[in-house]
């Protein structure tokens, strides 16, 4: 399997650290993003510092991304391998996304499943 780099924290104030991790698959109903630029904001502090309630490590700061769609998981007709995407803050969704800067609405079956996270479901604990 593949490896990918990352910068997790282990503990509550510890330190950054760059890690390997295998690449995971994308499950049903999923997209997996190669990250080309992550934003890290005040909220991702919490993160850091362990304030966040029922934060688990260890933990990948960073949930305001943009790349591209390098793998495509079963059922998953909206997006296609190759497209460019932004992902914000996730503290819920609607069925909307921005597609290179367009609007568009997915329709429910076509709906990613985002795993619910006390930080992010954009970038979750991979």
């Amino acid at each position: 399997m593949s490896k990918m780099r990352a910068v997790q924290v282990t503990r509550p104030n510890g330190p950054f650290e760059i890690v390997e991790r295998e690449i995971p698959e994308p499950g049903a109903g999923s997209v997996r993003i190669k990250v080309e630029a992550c934003g890290v904001c005040h909220s991702d502090a919490m993160t850091k510092e362990g304030t966040w309630p029922g934060i688990q490590y260890p933990r990948v700061p960073g949930h305001e991304i943009a790349g591209i769609v390098d793998a495509v998981g079963y059922g998953v007709a909206a997006w296609t391998q190759g497209q460019r995407v932004g992902v914000g803050w996730h503290g819920g969704h609607s069925g909307t996304v921005i597609l290179a800067g367009a609007a568009t609405s997915l329709p429910a079956k076509s709906r990613p499943k985002f795993p619910e996270s006390p930080t992010t479901a954009a970038t979750p604990n991979i």
